[in-house]
């Protein structure tokens, strides 16, 4: 108690200071973090078999405890509308738990999805405030394990059947799900959304070549990464990204007069394009797939894919308000799936958590973005992209996209 009211004074709070170098013990950590999240996690999932949930809360837990010393330390504490309805989403995990009557180990497991994205949130905000290690040189970080990711992905392709040996996770990892590059297992769609992101980076912020001197040839190169990875949503989103660098080279007057002469024409190429026999049996698939009937009877079978469980919830079953609580569409403890083995972040709210919970997550996400400091435009383009990842993957769950998304899309220092 006397050492405690002894950091408590003056003196002893300017002692405290002199012995924590805020800025080393930062830098350390971000190190650590980077080295076990993006280089090593994959590896020690597979070779060594520590569980994803167990390594995401360790880091976690690392990130919330520096920010405590940095509260301690600063006498600054972050409450903005991201933390306040972080607080609503606690809360409504809570509630929801207390109606469904869910064991309070499941629902203290789920609530990774709250502080993960809130540890994120907090400790990169830190460094978008006090700035102690500078955007460009996390950006020369990130594009080099980018750049790494390729080879890598081309070992674990070829090297499959060898490789799989050496197997001590809990989880069957199949050759299509064994493209992971450096990062966690199964985790493609976080692998691409890291890449996408790097090449974003590249073109919004790399106009004094601070970041690379080749910008055309890391375009290429991590194009190229993304056409070989496992993640399909990756690839269509690239696409985006090319038809953005397309736009952006264009002057403001032609911008405007070429999305005008695309809306005037969009109704005769969507004719011409419908015409087309490769389209035409797309069109049909999609229809026979993705029909209500279908959608249902596949969900019922537990064989759903992610748009038939959508369907499902949306026209045949009755709507959740408050949903059926903390890991109900995935049972953590047994490690089984209630109804279908295609989930996301979007498709586990509504089930858990119900419509609240998917209105919060989604204004969540966005109070994330808006609070990165980018120009409108691009906060709501940043936005779009990941809400669509939150279709394909639990991205609140996972540490690559959280931290790719706080820290290297970060644009500038906060104004006190």
């Amino acid at each position: 108690m006397e050492i405690f009211s002894y950091y408590r004074s003056d003196k002893g709070l300017k002692e405290l200071k002199k012995m924590i170098k805020l800025k080393n013990i930062y830098t350390f950590i971000f190190v650590f973090i980077v080295l076990s999240c993006f280089l090593l996690g994959g590896i020690i999932q597979f070779f060594i078999g520590v569980p994803n949930t167990v390594f995401s809360y360790f880091i976690t837990l690392v990130f919330l405890v520096f920010y405590c010393l940095y509260v301690l330390v600063k006498h600054k504490v972050f409450f903005d509308r991201v933390v306040f309805l972080h607080i609503l989403f606690g809360l409504l995990i809570i509630t929801s738990a207390i109606l469904n009557k869910t064991s309070l180990l499941k629902t203290l497991i789920y609530f990774i999805f709250l502080l993960l994205p809130l540890s994120c949130y907090l400790f990169f905000k830190i460094n978008q405030k006090e700035n102690y290690i500078s955007r460009v040189t996390i950006s020369r970080i990130f594009l080099l394990i980018a750049c790494i990711q390729l080879p890598v992905m081309l070992i674990q392709n070829f090297g499959y059947d060898f490789l799989i040996g050496f197997n001590r996770s809990s989880q069957s990892v199949a050759d299509f799900d064994f493209m992971f590059g450096t990062f966690f297992l199964k985790a493609d769609h976080a692998l691409g959304f890291f890449i996408l992101f790097n090449i974003f980076n590249i073109i919004e912020n790399n106009k004094d070549n601070e970041i690379t001197k080749y910008p055309k040839l890391i375009y290429l190169y991590l194009g190229l990464t993304i056409l070989i990875s496992e993640s399909n949503i990756s690839k269509l989103i690239l696409v985006v990204f090319v038809l953005y660098m397309i736009y952006r080279f264009f002057p403001k007057k032609i911008k405007i007069i070429g999305i005008l002469a695309v809306i005037l024409a969009s109704p005769f190429l969507i004719s011409q394009i419908v015409k087309i026999n490769a389209v035409k049996q797309q069109i049909h698939f999609i229809k026979n797939e993705y029909n209500v009937e279908k959608s249902y009877r596949n969900y019922e079978r537990g064989i759903a894919k992610r748009p038939q469980v959508i369907i499902s919830y949306a026209s045949k079953i009755p709507i959740k308000i408050l949903g059926d609580g903390p890991y109900s569409y995935f049972n953590i403890l047994k490690g089984k799936f209630t109804q279908t083995k295609h989930f996301s972040q979007i498709i586990w709210a509504y089930a858990d958590l119900g419509i609240v919970g998917v209105v919060l997550f989604v204004l969540l996400l966005y109070a994330i973005v808006k609070n990165l400091c980018l120009s409108s435009y691009i906060s709501i383009f940043v936005f779009s992209i990941t809400l669509i990842f939150s279709f394909m993957t639990t991205i609140f769950s996972d540490l690559g996209i959280m931290i790719t998304l706080t820290c290297l899309l970060q644009n500038r220092k906060v104004k006190e």
